[in-house]
Parts: C-alpha cells; sequence; structure tokens
C-alpha cells in the first residue's frame, strides 16, 4: 500500500502501539511547530519503519528529545531511532499534509457522509454514539468508502447523520447522490444552460437527498425548456419549490467543528436573504512584521460582525510557495474547521468594479524582487501610511521598519512578499470607500463566499 501522510501529532500518537508510546510521546515532545509534522496512516506495524515528514525545526527538536544525530537518507535529512522491534524515521519535508489538500481524500469523506445518511434516513439504521458505527452489520460497506476511517472522522460522520435525523426524520429521501446521478445532471445542466463551468460557485451541495428522481429531472426540464429565455432565477425557484417540499435537498459539507452539528438553510426562502443582513467591518490586519528573515503570518485578515454572528477573511495566495494571485476565504466565528466558501474571484471584481474600483487580482502587476519593490516603494509606503491612518493593524511601528521588512521578505519568501504587496493595495482600494459603502462591500463579500442571493442556488449547509 502507498505510503500515506495524513495522520496529526495526535493522531500519531494514538495509533503508536501500547509498548512504545510512553517513549515516542517524549520523542515528540514540545514541538515548536506541532501542525507541521505529518505520520503515515497505512503503516501495519512489523519490521518496516514508521515514516513521518516534519518540518526542519520539529527534526531538531525530536533529535533533542531523542540523542544521537541527524543524517542524510536519500539526500534529506533524517532522524531514526529504534523502540524494541519498531523503528520511527523522521524526514524533515516541506511537504503538506495530505488529509488536507488530497482531493481523493474529501471524496471518500463526502461518499461516506452520504453512505451514512442513507443508512440512518432511508434504512432506519440508528446509532446510539459514533462507536456503534463500527458495530453496524453493514460496516464493510463504509470501510470499502473509507479505508481505515479514523476516529475523528466517525464522530464527524456521526454527528452528521444525528442532526440530519433531527432535520429529516420524516422525509423520505431514496438516494443520496454525491458522484454521477443528479449530481452530473444539475452540473451539466447550469453548464450547458447558463454557462456556470463551476458548480459550486452557483450551488455548493456536495450531497443531494433526492425523492423520485426521474420525476424532478422531468420537471426541471420543462423549467429551463426553451429557446435561450429561462434565467437561472427559474431554475433556482424550483428548486427551492422542491427543498420545501423535501423532494430534492442539496447539503454543503463542512467539517463538524465540536461534538454536535449544525444545520442551516440557505436561499431556502422566496429570495434567499432577509432584509435585516448587514455585517459592518470590526478589525482589520496585515501583519507585516520579521521574525528573523520570514514574515510572521501569509495572510491579511478582515473581520465583519451582523446578526449575531463574526466572520473572519482570510485574504491570501496559495499555500504553496508559488506567486498567485489573491482569495478571499471566510470562517465563521464557532465553527473555526467549517470555512464558508471561497469568494469567486469572478464575482469580486465585479463588486469592485461596482464601486469604481481599480484593483487589480493579477500578480504579474506586481513587484517580485526587492529591486522591483524599491522602484515603487514611494507608493507603497504612502499605501503604509494611509493604513496606518486607517488604524489597521500593521504589527510594523515604522516606515523604514516596512521598507526593511519588505526587502527581507523578497530575499527570503519573495511569493509572500508580493502576495503582501497585493493585499496592500486590495485593503487601501476598500479603505477609500466611505464608510457605509465598505460595509456594503464586505455585506456583499459575505454573501457571494455563502453563496447566499438569489443567483445562488438553495442548499443546506451541515457543520
Amino acid at each position: 500500500m502507498a505510503t500515506l501522510y495524513n495522520l496529526t501529532l495526535a493522531e500519531s500518537k494514538k495509533k503508536a502501539p501500547a509498548g512504545i508510546t510512553k517513549v515516542f510521546v517524549a520523542l515528540v515532545d514540545k514541538l515548536p511547530d506541532p501542525d507541521y509534522f505529518f505520520g503515515d496512516s497505512t503503516w501495519s506495524g512489523g519490521r518496516s519503519a514508521w515514516n513521518f515528514k516534519v518540518s526542519e525545526i520539529n527534526l531538531n527538536k525530536i533529535e533533542e528529545n531523542g540523542g544521537g544525530g541527524v543524517k542524510t537518507i536519500n539526500g534529506k535529512a533524517t532522524y531514526e531511532q529504534t523502540i524494541g522491534n519498531t523503528k520511527l524515521r523522521f524526514t524533515a519535508s516541506s511537504k503538506k499534509s495530505s488529509k488536507a489538500a488530497d482531493v481523493k481524500t474529501t471524496a471518500m469523506q463526502e461518499r461516506a457522509s452520504a453512505w451514512i445518511m442513507r443508512r440512518s434516513l432511508k434504512d432506519n439504521y440508528i446509532y446510539g454514539s459514533w462507536t456503534d458505527i463500527k458495530l453496524d452489520p453493514k460496516y464493510k460497506e463504509l470501510d470499502k468508502i473509507y479505508p481505515g476511517c479514523e476516529e475523528e472522522w466517525l464522530k464527524v460522520f456521526y454527528a452528521q447523520q444525528a442532526k440530519m435525523l433531527q432535520e429529516f426524520s420524516n422525509s423520505q429521501f431514496d438516494e443520496f447522490n454525491r458522484d454521477g446521478g443528479f449530481m452530473d445532471y444539475v452540473t451539466n445542466l447550469v453548464k450547458t444552460k447558463f454557462g456556470i463551468s463551476k458548480k459550486d460557485t452557483w450551488d455548493p451541495a456536495d450531497i443531494w437527498c433526492i425523492k423520485d428522481e426521474k420525476s424532478i429531472t422531468t420537471l426541471i426540464d420543462k423549467t429551463v425548456d426553451g429557446n435561450g429565455s429561462q434565467t437561472i432565477l427559474e431554475l433556482n425557484a424550483v428548486l427551492r419549490k422542491l427543498f420545501k417540499e423535501r423532494k430534492v435537498v442539496g447539503i454543503s459539507l463542512k467539517k463538524v467543528s465540536g461534538a454536535t452539528a449544525r444545520y442551516e438553510e440557505t436561499n431556502v426562502a422566496e429570495d434567499g436573504l432577509k432584509s435585516d443582513y448587514n455585517y459592518t467591518v470590526d478589525i482589520i490586519k496585515i501583519d507585516l512584521s520579521i521574525k528573523g528573515k520570514s514574515f510572521n503570518t501569509q495572510d491579511a485578515t478582515v473581520v465583519v460582525e451582523g446578526n449575531n454572528v463574526e466572520y473572519k477573511f482570510q485574504i491570501k495566495g496559495n499555500d504553496s510557495k508559488s506567486i498567485s494571485n489573491l482569495k478571499w476565504e471566510p470562517t465563521q466565528k464557532g465553527a473555526t474547521l467549517a470555512r464558508v466558501g471561497k469568494a469567486p474571484v469572478d464575482m469580486v471584481e465585479q463588486l469592485l468594479k461596482d464601486k469604481e474600483l481599480t484593483f487589480k487580482n493579477t500578480h504579474t502587476d506586481y513587484p517580485k524582487t526587492a529591486a522591483e519593490f524599491t522602484t515603487e516603494q514611494d507608493e507603497y509606503i504612502k499605501i503604509f501610511k494611509m493604513l496606518k491612518t486607517k488604524m489597521v493593524e500593521t504589527v510594523c511601528k515604522t516606515e523604514q521598519d516596512f521598507i526593511q521588512n519588505m526587502n527581507l521578505g523578497f530575499m527570503s519568501e519573495p511569493h509572500i512578499a508580493l502576495s503582501k504587496c497585493m493585499q496592500m493595495k486590495f485593503l487601501s482600494q476598500i479603505l477609500s470607500l466611505e464608510k457605509d459603502d465598505l460595509n456594503e462591500f464586505m455585506t456583499d463579500m459575505v454573501f457571494i463566499s455563502a453563496k447566499k442571493g438569489k443567483r445562488f442556488g438553495p442548499f443546506g449547509k451541515l457543520y
């Protein structure tokens, strides 16, 4: 079986065999970068080494905890320690967790969610706790969908089905579709009829709960049939009606943040909105400070509040070291594991145009080196001063510190330094708006990220 580095530090401690647990825990104690630790979940014991990918500073700490020395294996810094018959091998790497980034793993998790919903809502098989899932006589089916499912995700699946039972116990769904079927039907429909190439920018449902799919697709086909006069609003209207009748319910899955899942419906009301929806900007931060030669953070953040909820927008480029354009993604307070959803870039660009702002989300228009930054530094000094006057948290006291930090950043992390320039430009643009216009802009950002409004399809969010 191929190696799969998707165990967190905590999960690795749980997986460690009983005979080595205490030594293993001591070996990985007080790691300076605990999130940069990925264990091989496919390791099954025996004489084969148990492999881990860790950051360089974590490797140094493990060496300090265990004694001995780091050696080079296949060109990479590696620390090995044998406990009894178990060899542990820690390798310094820039590898990210395949759990966080692996599309295949996400697909398995979503298919497992669909399976658990089918067992509860269609088969009427009720679980008393997450441990009961493994006692299900059909558990082998789930294990084929998600081999070696971790305790963490069994708890998520249990929480999901408990909330779905609470919301839909009287429904008579006969299909829980994640792949093919209705998913392919509606994806192709919005692409061919309305030019929406990415279905999730219209409706982020990961699973469709359906009653009598054939009659549903027949009804939808009649609704959108014509010579191009129909609009996406007509499709959304019929889907709202079917949602209310519990005949077609799209479910957007987000990782459950606590012991119990939450559920809320979006765009199911007649217009998908409430007239009192309004958010105000509370905090804006762009950390321009340097620790050593590295920026303390990669992102800028904008916090908005309203309607008894708070959203924190993270604004940054890709997580990799490659240069990229900005993306905007909010997280709801109290549900930190459940991202609301990325704001579609084309819609952000339209919002900027609507406010007559000229920000360009094109990384090639920004400095890539310290030399290029120097030729443009007067402009960025003005932006830096403007952000300070607008009470933006920059964690950088003077313009001299700012210039020095940016030059250091371009020398060590040019992709982040460039992103900081883009973030500064974006923040300076929206902060040029009057207060009410700024709040309106960020309210719209919340809505397009959460896919709220007439232009979006109805869905329930399970998180």
